[in-house]
């Protein structure tokens, strides 16, 4: 999931998650690259055990909640694989602000003009806030315009995710 600040990549991820587990009962993980701040707090413990030296610093509440901080430098692939490999059932993984990554991608737009340097080879949907706009009638890429509360049969066929059922 590609697309400029404030084009919908968040929104979409949150309704496509919710429409896969809810409606295909698929299992979705999500991977953020955040450009701006740290991950955690400082003053919080997690922080403060990672930055004592730990590894892990994992968090768990009562609401069934958990977060993993991982204090070791790890390259994409790295987490792809422990995510794999983890005891928990995972069909689809999104990425999101991740550029030039070597999968099947959608590119989230807020209008026309922002799509152009934007796009790459494995970019194979356009969706975002463009979708609801009249600029979702005029395509010149050749790139499927799809907003996936209208038209979740679509998304699904493009990323084949019948095949996972």
């Amino acid at each position: 999931m590609i697309g400029y600040s404030g084009s919908g990549k968040t929104y979409l991820i949150e309704k496509v998650t919710s429409k896969l587990k809810f409606e295909l009962n698929l299992e979705v993980a999500v991977i953020k690259y955040i450009h701006e701040h740290h991950i955690d707090e400082e003053g919080k413990d997690s922080f403060r055990f990672s930055k004592s030296g730990a590894v892990f610093s994992i968090i768990k509440n009562k609401f069934d909640e958990s977060a993993i901080f991982l204090n070791k430098k790890v390259n994409l692939d790295e987490l792809i694989l422990w995510l794999e490999k983890s005891p928990f059932k995972l069909d689809v993984i999104f990425f999101e602000s991740f550029r030039n990554l070597p999968y099947p991608s959608i590119l989230c737009a807020e209008n026309l003009d922002n799509i152009e340097a934007q796009l790459n080879k494995n970019v194979k949907m356009i969706s975002g806030l463009i979708v609801t706009s009249d600029f979702a009638q005029s395509n010149e890429y050749n790139i499927a315009l799809v907003n996936v509360e209208k038209d979740f049969k679509e998304f699904c066929n493009i990323f084949e995710l019948f095949k996972k059922l």
